[in-house]
């Protein structure tokens, strides 16, 4: 029997593509975006996601030293406008990949695994890409929906209402910040790690819903370097294509 393939319609030339679930793969295809994006990459993967205006909340009273410490770390990712930086990551079910992060604020990143994993995510600041190069597959989600957009947004301002600080540690040359969204606390929590002297993004560990911890690590930090807009662009294979 044959089958006629399926019909499906252009969407206009500007729409965003359609969003649509991740593919069901082992780490780190099937959990990737929604962990790293949810940033990390962290962002960068600090700089990786805060809204265009976030702000957190102080629930474990912060003494004056300690918020004049998170104000620093406020706004040196706030004078952050480009990250790329080799990456590892590992998760607490014992996975393990590593590849490359790039950065552009506010909200657009890529992260390109090495090989064997064959993956590329990219978000433009608005919806964030999903590409198992393998199966040659394209996913979407939107990326206010990870909680890596915590902290890659245009401005960080921490202490608002719409994140809690629900940890902060400083010792050893090492500063670890907790963020959790105040509007949905089982959505899962983002640490930053920051090296204290000089100040520098090194690492930061997002625990999803499920409880999973995935830890992602800097590697050869650069800040500040220009990059390629087109490394940001989301491939839309809905659009129409121009052969001419």
């Amino acid at each position: 029997m044959q089958h006629k393939p399926a019909q499906h319609k252009s969407a206009p030339f500007n729409s965003e593509p359609e969003l649509v679930g991740i593919p069901n793969r082992p780490f780190p295809l099937g959990r990737v975006v929604g962990i790293l994006l949810a940033v990390a990459l962290t962002v960068l993967a600090a700089a990786l996601f805060l809204p265009k205006s976030a702000n957190a909340k102080d629930v474990i009273g912060l003494q004056a030293g300690q918020k004049d410490q998170v104000k620093k770390v406020q706004d040196y990712l706030n004078a952050i406008s480009t990250l790329r930086a080799r990456f590892m990551q590992i998760t607490s079910q014992g996975n393990y990949a590593q590849g490359e992060f790039q950065l552009s604020k506010p909200g657009r990143m890529r992260i390109d695994y090495d090989p064997p994993v064959p993956v590329l995510i990219v978000s433009n600041g608005t919806i964030v890409m999903y590409k198992d190069e393998e199966l040659d597959q394209l996913s979407y989600v939107p990326l206010s929906s990870l909680p890596a957009s915590m902290f890659i947004g245009d401005n960080v301002d921490f202490f608002g209402e719409d994140l809690l600080i629900t940890d902060f540690e400083n010792a050893a040359n090492a500063l670890r910040l907790t963020l959790q969204r105040s509007e949905d606390l089982m959505e899962g929590s983002l640490t930053l790690v920051f090296q204290t002297q000089p100040l520098t993004l090194k690492q930061w560990a997002v625990v999803d819903a499920q409880g999973i911890t995935t830890t992602v690590s800097l590697m050869g930090p650069e800040f500040g370097e220009p990059l390629d807009e087109q490394l940001f662009h989301v491939e839309n294979r809905s659009l129409p294509r121009n052969d001419n």
